[in-house]
């Protein structure tokens, strides 16, 4: 195998945009759409990419590794990720050897010049076997890892259930709830949802409205103010959006962003109103959403990001970790000792006096 790295995205060979376009139906971060939007929206001009790939003999790219640098920490190898990203990991084509693989990656990355003093990588999940194995490598090419805990990530399995089934499993006071100012809703005002996800839909609209929405919630404004609408344009083109927005009288009151691939659909973003919150106009859009994913969509996961707000144990099964990993250089870190304790002798010169 060989590796090689690359600065631009523009850069990349045709084979590696063939693998990184054919995984955005099964995991959409790990997509190049994922990148490339990440990237230009909310990361150019604060990191440098550094795009590595991997090819068998012959030539074919079995994987990709996403990472960058920043200017701050220019001896640091970071994941191309931040508070946009849900998980990260490496891209690996169908067939290749994931242990083979990631053994070329630290190898190479181990080895390059200047040395990283340190990799950074993070929103690591343990269900994905090349995250544990790309970790492993790190180890075994002579970096010391560290891992520590980031994030609850809430998620509910349910391959083969319907919404009549997962719905009746819910806490009666989260259905009581939704049914009963379900009604008084409707008693007020007329309320209709739209789901927002095919081309010939006004996908302008409710990414506006959504966007409204967010701007009359508890939430700070989006930092990146072109992201959603680079995102949302993605998912669209890929049959991966599902954008549903509740109206009350014309006016978006609640909205929730989805990412649905093969067999999974994400709850990325949402809020509500904050005018609205005395009539849970959030947990029936939910509802709502919830119904599209199951009967629909056929999820066989629906996976609640990262957080672990309280609410989200009412709608899902269970939890598990999102994690970070500091993989340091041991060279780096015996350098460190010596200048360490290079310092502590000089204190120890200034602060114990000499005899006479």
């Amino acid at each position: 195998m060989k590796v090689s790295v690359h600065v631009s995205f523009d850069d990349l060979p045709e084979g590696a945009i063939e693998l990184c376009r054919s995984v955005t139906q099964r995991r959409w971060f790990e997509s190049l759409d994922w990148y490339e939007c990440l990237y230009s929206t909310a990361l150019a001009g604060t990191v440098r990419p550094r795009l590595y790939v991997v090819r068998d003999d012959a030539g074919a790219v079995l994987a990709c590794l996403f990472c960058c640098t920043r200017e701050a920490q220019h001896r640091e190898l970071s994941s191309l990720s931040n508070y946009y990203t849900m998980e990260f990991s490496p891209i690996i084509g169908v067939g290749a050897d994931v242990r083979e693989v990631a053994h070329h990656l630290a190898q190479f990355i181990g080895a390059e010049r200047p040395l990283w003093h340190s990799v950074r990588l993070d929103y690591l999940k343990d269900s994905n076997p090349a995250t544990a194995e790309l970790v492993d490598a790190l180890r075994r090419a002579g970096y010391s890892v560290r891992r520590h805990r980031q994030f609850e990530n809430w998620y509910l399995d349910c391959a083969g259930i319907n919404f009549d089934q997962y719905y009746a499993a819910r806490p009666s006071r989260l259905r009581n709830t939704i049914e009963r100012k379900g009604r008084k809703l409707h008693k007020i005002h007329d309320v209709r949802i739209e789901l927002y996800r095919y081309p010939t839909d006004d996908i302008l609209r409710g990414v506006h409205d959504y966007v409204t929405v967010y701007g009359s919630s508890w939430k700070r404004p989006e930092p990146h103010p072109d992201f959603i609408p680079d995102l949302a344009r993605r998912l669209v083109a890929n049959d991966c959006l599902r954008l549903g927005v509740l109206y009350a009288d014309g006016r978006p009151v609640a909205a929730q962003f989805w990412i649905t691939t093969m067999g999974e659909a994400c709850i990325y973003k949402l809020a509500y109103d904050e005018q609205f919150a005395d009539l849970s106009v959030g947990a029936i859009l939910s509802r709502e959403m919830f119904k599209q994913a199951l009967d629909r969509d056929g999820s066989a996961c629906i996976d609640y990001g990262v957080g672990s707000e309280a609410y989200k144990r009412e709608w899902m099964s269970a939890a598990r970790e999102i994690f970070g990993v500091r993989a340091y250089s041991r060279r780096t870190i015996r350098g460190m000792g010596h200048i360490f304790s290079a310092q502590l002798r000089t204190i120890a010169r200034r602060l114990i006096p000499r005899r006479q």
